[in-house]
């Protein structure tokens, strides 16, 4: 099997590989591991390999199933994700996938569905799913990801075939980046991956957004601080953002994506998009789902305050204010 790109998890690899060469690839496969690590491209890769039409290792990348699968038009592979970024996954979806898997496929030998995140599922949408994992017709594969095997019900994942994958190193996922961002600063791509926890998603993400490793650790520093029993160590993180307006910008555009992963995780799933996944879990098993909206809410405000060139320091000294009430006032 061609695994193109996809860079990490040599074993993983190795075992998809052997299964889909001998033609063995079961009818229902279970992707887990964090963000950014691979996960839904392997899901496309594996769904391109069943369909392809080329000579030699599939998938080819030249074919026209190939292509199709690759840009997203093909039109017997479905992928399916919750609703929005903080939602569950609702049982309408999986009521659909069963419906349609009764249809033959209108162009390839299989039809595959792509259930991205699984793990937001909710109970009665992974226990509609069963039913289907039981009794698949035989031109149906299912490929499912999520972020950990136990965040699934027993039933699901006794019914899978599943492959843990894990972050590759700082330097795989600094050579993965630049190869996809070659105008990116390699000594600040190699920053933002070790805070990252070489996840190439996250690292990209954050790229995009802008971000560099000193606004993501003070973004983080100013989570933590937001659980001390003393207003201290708050005051300290916010007070460096007082002379530099463009690591406030910066800050101000990360700690909404860190509050929102913390509601996500309070959910139960992810994606995690802030690249701060340990400080998204203390936010989240420490302050309450309201302290978090409220949270997201008043940073999202001073980020338009920011932009309209109000008075620096003093929106500071109220942003560290008004992130204390929040995080104590339940």
């Amino acid at each position: 099997m061609n695994f193109h790109n996809l860079v990490g998890n040599r074993s993983v690899k190795g075992q998809l590989a052997r299964l889909v060469d001998a033609g063995q690839l079961p009818h229902a496969v279970l992707l887990t591991g964090q963000n950014g690590c691979g996960k839904r491209t392997l899901a496309r890769l594996l769904a391109a390999a069943l369909l392809c039409r080329g000579e030699g290792e599939v998938p080819c990348g030249q074919c026209s199933p190939c292509h199709k699968v690759f840009e997203g038009i093909h039109p017997d592979v479905f992928e399916y994700a919750s609703a929005d970024r903080v939602g569950a996954f609702h049982i309408d979806v999986i009521r659909h996938v069963r419906s349609d898997a009764g249809i033959l496929p209108n162009e390839a030998p299989y039809k595959v569905y792509i259930l991205a995140n699984a793990h937001r599922m909710t109970v009665q949408a992974q226990n509609a799913l069963l039913k289907l994992l039981e009794e698949p017709p035989s031109y149906v594969r299912l490929i499912l990801t999520a972020d950990a095997r136990q965040s699934m019900l027993s039933t699901i994942t006794s019914r899978c075939m599943t492959f843990g994958l894990e972050a590759v190193s700082t330097e795989e996922a600094v050579e993965a980046v630049m190869e996809r961002r070659p105008d990116a600063d390699e000594n600040q791509t190699r920053e933002l991956a070790q805070l990252c926890g070489g996840s190439i998603g996250d690292t990209l993400s954050m790229l995009e957004a802008g971000m560099t490793s000193q606004s993501a650790q003070l973004a983080g520093y100013i989570g933590e601080a937001l659980l001390a029993p003393t207003e201290l160590p708050l005051l300290i993180a916010t007070g460096k953002l007082q002379d530099d307006k463009i690591l406030a910008r910066a800050v101000l555009s990360i700690l909404p994506l860190l509050f929102r992963d913390a509601l996500v995780l309070r959910e139960g799933g992810g994606p995690l998009l802030s690249g701060l996944p340990k400080t998204a879990h203390q936010l989240s098993s420490h302050l309450t789902r309201r302290q978090l909206l409220r949270l997201l809410e008043e940073v999202e405000d001073f980020s338009l305050w920011m932009n309209a060139n109000a008075n620096q320091a003093l929106l500071v000294t109220r942003l560290c204010a008004v992130l204390r009430r929040c995080s104590q006032n339940r």
